[in-house]
């Protein structure tokens, strides 16, 4: 079910990515993170190079699917990275691990299940992608940036768009609505006995600071912010080298 490409030796690290995107949005820091992580780049299905597969109705699965790629690895340990969706399959996978991962962290995510307005924007996207799938994809991505921030990352964009674009309808609509029907994980996170990081932008127009401030509060978890939208691993890689630095944990070669 899930595709996956490996990089580096050392402490496993698990990277999974957000909605309309793909394991590759972790390229860049990988590069980097690889020289001290055994870096695991997932692709969900319908989504890099797992198109083929079909998105599975409930994110649980997903974490299933993770925990058995654990298992079948061989790893006794690891962390978990996750943007936004990728958040919300990380937690899953949390509650139900045979193990403690050694750190959570957190990017442009959160533990709650959608507000009232939220499953109504879900139901209306889930309508517009059956209807233009691509006119409804650019919009998206354009709206996880703030308006000023356009043409700075209009290459990233480009990118982001052109590569969502091949996903299949059927895999973003399926997306959407494992998303709505998510459950809250805030005792999860509260719960987990590791290090657990959360990283928010100050203005991001899908999660307000005060909800990671919130978040963080009720789960004790360590906030880091920076000054940008909903797309922490391109607009904060630095912070996350940081937070990532800061978790290195030793390896069997050390």
């Amino acid at each position: 079910m899930l595709h996956y490409q490996i990089k580096g030796q050392g402490p496993a690290l698990f990277l999974l990515h957000g909605f309309l995107e793909d394991g590759q949005i972790w390229d860049g820091l990988v590069d980097k993170l690889s020289r001290q992580y055994c870096c695991i780049q997932i692709d969900f299905p319908g989504y890099g190079k797992n198109k083929q597969r079909e998105f599975p109705q409930r994110l649980e699965i997903l974490a299933h699917a993770l925990e058995a790629l654990r298992q079948n690895l061989h790893l006794d340990q690891c962390s978990i990275i996750g943007h936004s969706m990728g958040v919300y399959i990380g937690l899953a996978w949390l509650k139900l691990a045979q193990i403690t991962p050694e750190a959570f962290v957190c990017v442009n995510g959160n533990v709650y299940q959608d507000s009232p307005e939220r499953l109504v924007e879900r139901k209306r996207s889930i309508s517009l992608v059956s209807r233009h799938k691509e006119a409804y994809i650019k919009m998206a991505i354009k709206g996880l940036f703030l308006p000023e921030q356009l043409q700075d990352y209009a290459s990233d964009i480009e990118q982001l768009t052109k590569r969502a674009l091949s996903s299949p309808k059927a895999a973003v609509m399926r997306s959407i609505e494992a998303m709505s029907i998510r459950e809250d994980h805030q005792k999860t996170l509260n719960a987990y006995s590791g290090r657990k990081h959360i990283i928010a932008g100050t203005k991001d127009p899908l999660f307000p600071l005060s909800l990671s401030e919130l978040m963080a509060q009720q789960t004790q978890a360590n906030l880091h912010t920076y000054c940008g939208s909903h797309m922490g691993w391109l607009e904060a890689p630095e912070l996350i080298l940081r937070v990532l630095g800061s978790e290195r944990i030793p390896s069997a070669s050390d």
